[in-house]
């Protein structure tokens, strides 16, 4: 992990709260003379360093969250339909079920959508028990 320099920091810091548009150059030299355990650093080092992560915790703290993640766009078109017509035999029950285990499985956006779905496996394994039990 590299050393962030506090000073720098809270000089970045208040130099960006007073002027949030200065350029990337001007506080970079700026910055060199306020301390000079930066000046070894390329502007991309001090870019990542410094003001992306000043803007960074600005924005997470706007925004409320603990996460930098964005929500993932509902997805277009309609939703899934689920199957309205009953299964004749237990067998197309279980496959039915199967099916619509496969089909969330797919739907499933991110991984944290993927963790719900298998999460919720029991309510599958029920469905398929209550389809076998009909027979």
């Amino acid at each position: 992990m590299p050393e962030i320099d506090e000073k720098a920091m809270k000089f970045v810091e208040d130099t960006l709260e007073k002027s949030p548009n200065i350029q990337l150059d001007e506080l970079f030299q700026r910055t060199k003379k306020v301390s000079s355990a930066i000046e070894h650093l390329s502007n991309r080092q001090f870019n990542a360093r410094y003001p992306l992560q000043v803007k960074r915790r600005k924005a997470l703290a706007v925004r409320g969250r603990g996460t930098g993640r964005k929500k993932a766009a509902a997805p277009r078109g309609r939703p899934p339909r689920k199957p309205t017509v009953q299964a004749s035999a237990p067998r197309d029950m279980v496959r039915q079920v199967f099916f619509q285990f496969a089909t969330d499985i797919a739907a499933a956006g991110e991984r944290k959508d993927l963790v719900k779905v298998l999460a919720g496996v029991d309510k599958y394994v029920d469905q398929v028990l209550k389809g076998v039990a009909k027979a």
